[in-house]
């Protein structure tokens, strides 16, 4: 069902590319234009939970941000969150509170590593539809019982805007992320009381180079029993995981990953179907 689902998204949720206007501005000392930087179009993507991203690359690193609103003064800016402080080439931005099939002005604007600013100029673009059949990521699933459980220990926790209950409040907007643990990331969640879990996922987290990308975790039960490895899965496709046990106090091990910062989106465990 999730393989399917996932394709179904793909489909739905092309990219809309927007072509960045240029100016003449060419002085030294001034903002330049971030086409001459850019080294890809600015591509505006909707995931299935009807989160909005902007995507675009550089030819050289550098920090960017994009700054749009429903009119041509903006007002909300989104950042490049990647927590390595730095420059990249590869850039995403959560555009925080906007909208599926809403228009939008936008600027991007970026500066590199000799404090050279580079911008946009303010064009606009349509944040893609939200695909009819995926505004319920949990359909098809029982409860998740991992929704508000006790995060009881973590491997580490990048700072604490990064911290665990961070993977249990259903906001896929917010991570938990480790300062460096990689595969020796862990979560330890209390479920209150035990419970019977049919089905475990772990919604990895990534950064734009590739790394703290979880590939493998697994799930140790209070008893002792470990289950796994399972594969982890992404917003686009959580990878539902069929488990039969019970238990209170669960353990999420990353088995495999690309190392760094890594943690997750969402853990989430899941009881029966009723009936």
């Amino acid at each position: 069902m999730q393989r399917r689902w996932s394709t179904y998204v793909m489909l739905a949720v092309g990219p809309v590319l927007v072509l960045a206007a240029c100016s003449s501005t060419t002085d030294v000392g001034e903002i330049q234009d971030f086409s001459q930087i850019q080294s890809s179009d600015f591509e505006f993507t909707t995931d299935a939970n009807g989160v909005v991203r902007m995507n675009v690359t550089t030819n050289l690193d550098a920090a960017c941000s994009i700054a749009y609103g429903e009119t041509d003064a903006l007002g909300t800016v989104g950042t490049d969150d990647d927590m390595g402080g730095g420059a990249h080439a590869k850039h995403e931005v959560v555009l925080i509170n906007a909208e599926p099939g809403k228009t939008y002005s936008f600027r991007v604007q970026g500066a590199d590593a000799s404090g050279t600013l580079y911008q946009s100029t303010v064009s606009t673009f349509t944040a893609p539809e939200l695909p009819e059949e995926s505004d319920d990521a949990m359909d098809g699933h029982g409860e998740n019982l991992a929704l508000g459980a006790t995060v009881l220990d973590v491997s580490s926790v990048f700072s604490d805007s990064w911290s665990g209950e961070n993977a249990v409040d259903g906001d896929i907007n917010t991570e938990w992320a480790t300062k460096g643990s990689g595969d020796d990331a862990y979560i330890v969640i209390d479920l209150g009381s035990s419970q019977q879990i049919t089905g475990v996922e772990f919604i990895t987290r990534t950064m734009s180079d590739g790394t703290a990308t979880t590939t493998e975790f697994t799930v140790t039960v209070d008893d002792g029993d470990t289950y796994g490895p399972f594969p982890a899965g992404d917003q686009d496709d959580p990878r539902f995981v069929v488990v039969d046990f019970s238990g209170q106090v669960l353990r999420f091990d990353v088995a495999v990953s690309t190392g760094g910062n890594t943690g997750a989106i969402e853990i989430r465990a899941f009881a029966g179907m009723s009936g």
